[in-house]
């Protein structure tokens, strides 16, 4: 089944909506936030960002907030808080998953939406829940 282009968000794609989440925010502004808060790992050049931004933008994920100077700013839609909370519970389920192979032999994994259920039933535990992102 073909994806929506935004159904996963990439690294920048989610750092930059991340960053917006906060407050509004120019392009440098949320370039220095992605490099912050992710200790140096993620950076946004340029390039990147406002070729992202561009894309949000069309998509609906952010508006133009107003302009200070030459500095354009960018307030997160309702629409780009969905796909940042989507891709966070997303992103949770991931290493809920990742938690759970670490105890559970591949073969006994079960499928689809009964894993939960089906983990509890076998061990008579709640799995261990992880910190929330």
């Amino acid at each position: 089944m073909p994806r929506h282009a935004f159904e996963n968000l990439t690294e920048s794609m989610f750092y930059v909506l991340m960053a917006l989440t906060r407050r509004d925010a120019c392009g440098t502004e949320i370039a220095a936030f992605a490099s912050q808060i992710s200790g140096g790992t993620v950076r946004l050049g340029p390039a990147t960002l406002y070729t992202l931004l561009s894309r949000f933008e069309s998509e609906g994920f952010v508006a133009e907030a107003g302009t200070v100077g030459t500095k354009r700013y960018y307030r997160l839609t309702a629409a780009g808080q969905a796909a940042y909370d989507a891709e966070r519970a997303r992103l949770q389920r991931c290493l809920e998953d990742a938690a759970r192979a670490q105890i559970t032999a591949p073969a006994t994994l079960p499928k689809g939406e009964q894993r939960d259920e089906d983990y509890q039933q076998r061990n008579g535990t709640p799995s261990d829940p992880l910190p929330a992102l």
